[in-house]
């Protein structure tokens, strides 16, 4: 049972601002049952419970998304494409803005980036020869005289064909009559990143630089595969990489 008794000095006394400076409810006092104070109590302490944790999970959203945002970041140049390395020097930094727009593209009387160097490419020739209309005179037939050299020009171009690589182990068998020696001795396996796994070492490096240089998700990857004739699950591709994530520990100590 609640009682209010606006008049008891004793209590009345006790509370903070008693005077001039008294509050309305200073001047009031509230006499709980015991049942009734406890409840209050212990509604009080869940509440306060509740507000910790509340700040608790606050703070860890709060730097998950500073985390996420920070991936963001990372990720959106490689989306985007790298700039150039090159800077502008000082006299072109020091160059005020035009007050037109520009037009896309390198504009006119700019430095501009260069030839890419090419030399260190590994180069497969192809000769491409005359037609035979061509090579003979059109009125009387008689061949014409090569010249010595040639016309050279060359064009890029990027072959990455997908193939299967069949291994044929040697296998010898005994001839002689020495004890503990097998009936049939069989050359050691072909080195494999995962035992008994058809992808070779040449694939799962493939897979390793194209999601974390290029961020290309595993099945885009599979889709190329399968242009190239090679079709693969991406369940394979992303069980392989929890299996062989053990190999990249000495990577991560020493980064």
């Amino acid at each position: 049972m609640q009682t209010t008794h606006p008049n008891v000095n004793a209590i009345s006394d006790l509370a903070t601002g008693h005077g001039n400076d008294a509050t309305p409810f200073s001047q009031q006092s509230v006499v709980l049952t015991k049942q009734a104070y406890i409840e209050l109590t212990w509604k009080a302490n869940y509440w306060q419970a509740q507000h910790a944790r509340s700040v608790e999970r606050e703070a860890a959203l709060t730097a998950q998304v500073a985390s996420l945002e920070a991936t963001i970041r990372d990720l959106t140049p490689r989306l985007s494409g790298t700039q150039s390395e090159k800077s502008a020097g000082p006299d072109e930094a020091a160059e005020p803005q035009p007050s037109r727009p520009r037009h896309r593209g390198q504009q006119p009387g700019s430095q501009g980036q260069g030839r890419s160097e090419r030399s260190a490419r590994f180069v497969v020739p192809a000769g491409h020869d005359v037609r035979p209309a061509q090579s003979c005179g059109p009125a009387c037939g008689e061949a014409f005289a090569p010249l010595p050299g040639a016309e050279a020009s060359t064009i890029l171009a990027v072959q990455v064909p997908a193939h299967l690589r069949r291994i044929q182990r040697r296998r010898d068998h005994q001839t002689c009559g020495c004890p503990q020696v097998p009936g049939i001795v069989p050359a050691p396996p072909a080195p494999r990143v995962i035992p008994n796994s058809p992808l070779g070492v040449s694939l799962w490096t493939t897979v390793v630089l194209d999601q974390d240089l290029s961020g290309r998700p595993t099945s885009r990857f599979c889709e190329q595969l399968t242009h190239h004739g090679f079709p693969l699950s991406p369940g394979t591709l992303t069980e392989g990489l929890q299996t062989i994530a053990g190999l990249f520990a000495p990577v991560r100590t020493t980064l």
